[in-house]
């Protein structure tokens, strides 16, 4: 997330949220890094919660102005 932020940066891409997610596949982790700032979402998602999970994935995607 950081160097997107610094390639984004050197590229003259104002962008103010980046958005990332580490997973193993079956347990997910969602985080923002905003300036300077990481927010990490305290709660873990589990493959079982599939729904959760391709909601909060949609729901990033569609506050994201070039889609």
């Amino acid at each position: 997330m950081i160097a997107s932020q610094l390639f984004n940066q050197q590229q003259g891409n104002l962008i103010n949220e980046i958005y990332g997610v580490v997973t193993t596949g079956t347990d997910w982790k969602f985080l923002k890094l905003c300036d300077n700032t990481i927010f990490i979402d305290k709660n873990d998602y589990f493959i079982k919660e599939i729904d959760k999970i391709l909601g909060i994935l949609t729901t990033t995607l569609m506050a994201c102005p070039q889609f």
